[in-house]
């Protein structure tokens, strides 16, 4: 991978991070469906401008707006609005590294190698640390709709592979139409209506930059870059980049939310950070030397 590509990456999951706090105080303010379905329907103002749409199927963008908009960010929201700490949440959405390689597999016959396994098996012992570190309270239902964010996520990466190059941009513009219209109804349906009309009514600068945030950097930016970079490289090249998002979730969470954190804590984020550089470098293959003419 080119330096470039990986320091962007890196930039990318940064984004990631600090996400889950712009997420927890847009949760301060939102009932979870109608801050998803504001996420989205924000995503959607450069159809004004005229971002035309992707070349690919109808039934292409429905199924990624299924996948990446309403299920990922729906199960997120849900799972966080349940009781997942911000910085928990961060670690457990990555176990879509996991599912994008084995759909990968599964797909497109894309075999994880030795080092993927390996720097995977040691980004996995640091996942665990993090969250038996900051997690021992974590409610169960949340824990299972994070998780299945986690796996709309991986199934969605997976789709993106498949598709033609196409200007990632725009796809993720227009596979925004889908998710507004079925989370507000959900909204409707499940969130609290006096928190709705809170929200709405008392809409605040912070609310706003929840919503900004969550649209314009953590969707449309990030998950253009993302997208492209999948088209560009093996899925074990660049899905392990997540696995540094809880690394900065926990320290975003600790930061600005004031979650606990100490020396301990480093050593998880450590082993993924070393699994990264691991997953990155390419080892020569070691050879036994031909013996020459003379030796012989």
């Amino acid at each position: 991978m080119r330096t470039r590509d990986a320091v962007l990456l890196t930039a990318i999951v940064f984004i990631w991070g600090f996400n889950f706090v712009v997420i927890r105080w847009g949760l301060n303010h939102f009932p979870p469906f109608l801050f998803s379905a504001l996420r989205f329907s924000v995503c959607l103002v450069p159809i004004a401008f005229g971002v035309k749409k992707p070349a690919v199927s109808w039934r292409v963008l429905i199924l990624l707006g299924f996948t990446l908009g309403l299920c990922v960010f729906g199960f997120l929201y849900l799972g966080i609005n349940a009781g997942m700490g911000a910085g928990v949440a961060s670690v457990i959405m990555q176990a879509q590294v996991f599912f994008t390689l084995l759909a990968s597999y599964v797909a497109l016959g894309e075999r994880p190698s030795e080092k993927n396994l390996f720097s995977i098996a040691l980004a996995i012992a640091g996942l665990v640390l993090i969250y038996f570190s900051n997690g021992t309270h974590t409610p169960a239902t949340g824990f299972a709709l994070v998780l299945l964010g986690a796996l709309s996520w991986g199934i969605s990466n997976t789709i993106i592979k498949m598709l033609p190059t196409v200007d990632m941009v725009g796809l993720m513009v227009w596979i925004s139409l889908v998710p507004p219209l079925p989370l507000l109804v959900l909204s409707y349906w499940f969130d609290d209506h006096s928190m709705i009309a809170a929200g709405l009514t008392g809409l605040d600068w912070r609310g706003w930059l929840a919503v900004l945030y969550t649209s314009f950097l953590s969707t449309l930016l990030a998950y253009s870059v993302w997208g492209t970079m999948l088209q560009k490289y093996p899925a074990g090249k660049v899905a392990p980049f997540a696995l540094l998002v809880p690394v900065f979730g926990l320290l975003s969470a600790w930061l600005f939310l004031g979650s606990e954190f100490s020396l301990s804590d480093l050593v998880g984020p450590a082993l993924i950070m070393i699994a990264l550089v691991l997953n990155l470098m390419d080892f020569p293959s070691i050879r036994p030397q031909q013996k020459t003419q003379e030796e012989t």
